[in-house]
């Protein structure tokens, strides 16, 4: 109450600073966005890792990474003086760029593999520097090439990791946009019904744009220190939106209520007393759950990604923001607003009847539907049924990561993506690389060669590989015969220094050299990973001995792969945590035993429930055609774990305002039944409207181009309106109703040493 008072005195002032601050992050805003980087999706500590970091120390002509120029002509070949003089003319510009450690063209020696396939060609190149350097030098380098390659007959285009990050940063950017086009109006409109009136309905949004762009602004200060991929922009907004029209709607419901009570009694400071009882009450309440969601979220940093690191550092960004601008803009804008906030009102016959008994005495319709709740409880058994079956598909869920390179066809990566596929290999666009080193100290030795000449051999004869490239396949092409001594001789011939350069580390010890592997499947496939887990667990283990070489299989779909295998791992930690956070925070709350155990299991069976009907629409492919998508047969390998933390945190939310309402009717009566009627008629409408407008931001992600957003918008759309529907509408009184007094009983020595924390 002291601090809303204090706020609503200096609410001028409160609101100039909040006006500085949508400004200054405005202005800075389009910074944010040039910064964002490719996806991170390594696993500290993994083989993938490993092998990228040796790459990068013992390997600098690859570059710390690879990329690939693909050249096409409608009629022209390799073997056409056109075409060459174009290739040439592409290679040498290219080579001549900053951070550009090698390029290869289709006609170099030991290239002959890249040669044109009809007419198709390809050349290599590598580029180094840290994530944020590398997406900004395959932007400059894509102008090149296009400019070198000119409108003549033959097309050139960049792919490779950072020129498709760079595509798909702009279709993500672009996806959200849309998106928000959509959900934003649906959202007034949802606001509009609920609240009948323009101007209170406009107050959740203006709290969301605050929001957002308090957040946008707090990392533009930290892209200085850090970098942050498009994925975890798309992410922020789809939560800060949600959030902060969820957040604010509940202290405007409380604000207009408590206006609305007092209005007759002629207080001088009925506006200010309002403040002060919403935020004392709801805004209390909002502050729990906002804290807890940011923990929640907090345990994504067991998993050792950056990737998640990232996300879950965004997410708590976005929910702290929420609450500073929620505990200050918010109570200084309803104090400024006062009674105008009523004003736009809609007709009568428009406005939402009473929820609670009216002074005739006649029940609201929330009322109504909670009585009728506790005089059938039974009807929660249907319910929990429903969600059990709808949580069945989650027993058969596979994770994988699906780059999103088919929402980027138009774009020059997409199409140099495309070729590759079509006249190559769909792997060609990130192969898989193995890297042998020599046990103990000295160069490669006969057994190495040895080993690596039986591996090259065998995997050439795998339907699953496309191609295979090694130490001993340029051997064979150049000097005919795999040996040390041959290896020495290949040293010193100059013309095959830059192939030579990227397969073995010359002069730093002559002891590893990388395998490169094409799939035939796609980098992102389940192919492709299989193809790793069997290199990894059966082909190598079977070619190598304790005398060497040590193999090491890296590559992005070794990353996907390990980052698949560290979620999977850290999935049943993150749970545990976040169960016993939330268990011990509502037990604090409420003081009792059976209602945080109730609220974890509900929550438990909503969150399953929704993983279970992502798993049957995108992975087992049903409603393709309504939500426009092809299935690839998983689920985005972060989606379960991150929707587990937000979504357990969000769900405390309607947990903590519904029951924390009903607590409150019970100190005054202690009568239990009417503690749950009183307390769902008082907020049935701002968590049915609250999960409307969550699901209509969330489910506005499904008209995305690129498939994780859709998945993410699908997940948290259909847990929203499960948790507030079936479960906060339904299961929660029908089973309060069963329970009676013990719902609020706790054992009198644990209340003793339990910290007193009061929501009123």
């Amino acid at each position: 109450m002291r601090w809303s008072t204090w706020v609503a005195r200096r609410r001028w002032r409160v609101l100039s600073f909040w006006g500085v601050v949508v400004v200054v992050s405005g202005l800075f805003y389009p910074h944010l966005v040039s910064s964002l980087v490719a996806s991170d999706y390594s696993v500290t500590g993994s083989d993938s890792q490993q092998v990228s970091q040796l790459l990068q120390k013992e390997f600098p002509a690859a570059g710390a990474e690879q990329d690939v120029i693909v050249f096409d002509a409608d009629h022209l070949t390799i073997k056409d003086k056109e075409y060459v003089q174009v290739v040439d003319r592409v290679v040498k510009a290219v080579g001549k760029e900053p951070g550009v450690t090698s390029v290869l063209g289709p006609t170099d020696p030991g290239m002959q593999s890249a040669l044109s396939r009809g007419t198709a060609a390809v050349a290599s190149l590598g580029l180094a520097g840290n994530d944020r350097e590398r997406g900004d030098r395959a932007a400059d380098l894509q102008d090149v090439v296009q400019n070198a390659a000119g409108d003549g007959p033959v097309r050139a285009y960049l792919t490779g990791y950072s020129p498709t990050a760079n595509d798909l940063t702009e279709v993500e950017n672009a996806d959200v946009e849309h998106a928000e086009s959509i959900g934003i109006p649906i959202a007034f409109l949802v606001l509009l019904a609920a609240l009948a009136a323009l101007v209170a309905s406009c107050v959740p949004l203006i709290t969301a744009l605050v929001s957002l762009m308090t957040t946008f602004g707090v990392l533009t200060l930290l892209t200085t220190v850090t970098a942050f991929d498009a994925f975890l922009l798309s992410i922020v907004t789809m939560i800060g939106v949600g959030i902060s029209i969820d957040y604010s709607l509940f202290v405007l419901f409380r604000f207009r209520e408590e206006l609305a009570r007092i209005r007759d009694e002629g207080r001088p400071d009925a506006v200010a007393h309002s403040v002060g009882v919403a935020m004392a009450t709801s805004g209390r309440t909002i502050a729990f759950s906002g804290v807890i969601v940011a923990v929640s979220l907090l345990s994504l940093f067991v998993v050792d990604s950056p990737l998640f690191h990232g996300i879950a550092l965004g997410a708590v960004l976005v929910v702290l923001c929420t609450l500073l601008v929620a505990w200050t803009m918010l109570p200084a804008l309803l104090a400024a607003l006062g009674e105008r906030v009523n004003r736009g009102a809609l007709p009568k016959r428009l406005q939402p009847k009473d929820d609670v008994s009216d002074g005739s005495g006649r029940p609201g319709g929330w009322e109504r539907w909670a009585r009728t709740v506790l005089a059938h409880p039974w009807m929660a058994i249907p319910a929990a049924a429903l969600l059990v079956v709808f949580a069945l598909p989650t027993a058969g869920i596979e994770l994988g990561i699906d780059l999103g390179i088919s929402a980027i066809s138009g774009e020059p990566s997409g199409k140099g993506a495309a070729i590759l596929a079509d006249k190559f290999s769909a792997g060609a666009l990130s192969p898989i690389q193995v890297l042998a080193s020599h046990e103990g100290s000295g160069a490669l030795d006969a057994n190495d060669l040895k080993t690596i000449d039986s591996f090259t051999t065998a995997l050439s004869k795998d339907p699953r590989v496309a191609g295979v490239f090694s130490v001993t396949t340029l051997l064979r092409q150049t000097t005919g015969t795999v040996s040390p001594q041959a290896l020495r001789q290949l040293e010193q011939d100059p013309a095959v220094k830059p192939v030579l350069d990227q397969t073995v580390n010359v002069g730093g010890g002559d002891d590893r050299t990388v395998i490169t592997v094409v799939p035939r499947a796609a980098v992102d496939s389940s192919e492709a990973t299989r193809l790793v887990e069997d290199l990894r667990d059966e082909m190598i283990p079977a070619r190598t001995s304790s005398a060497g070489p040590q193999m090491l299989v890296g590559g992005e779909t070794a990353q996907f792969s390990d980052l698949s295998d560290e979620t999977l791992g850290k999935l049943p930690l993150v749970m545990t945590m976040v169960l016993t956070l939330s268990f011990f925070y509502l037990l604090l709350i409420f003081r009792s035993l059976l209602l945080p155990l109730k609220a974890v299991v509900l929550n438990l069976l909503a969150t399953f429930a929704a993983f279970g009907l992502t798993t049957w629409v995108f992975q087992k492919g049903h409603l393709e055609d309504l939500f426009g998508f092809t299935s690839v047969g998983f689920v985005q390998v972060y989606l379960p774990i991150m929707v587990f933390a937000l979504l357990f945190g969000l769900s405390m939310d309607y947990e903590v305002f519904l029951i924390g309402r009903m607590r409150e009717e019970y100190l005054l009566t202690h009568d239990n039944d009417r503690a749950v009627v009183k307390g769902l008629a008082h907020t049935a409408r701002p968590i049915a409207a609250a999960a409307v407008i969550m699901a209509a931001v969330f489910g506005c992600f499904l008209v995305a181009d690129v498939l994780e957003l859709k998945q993410f918008g699908f997940a948290l759309a259909v847990a929203v309106v499960l948790d507030a529907t079936l479960v906060r509408l339904l299961l929660v009184p029908a089973f309060m109703k069963v329970a009676g007094r013990a719902n609020w009983w706790v054992p009198k020595f644990l209340d003793r040493h339990l910290p007193r924390i009061d929501l009123d």
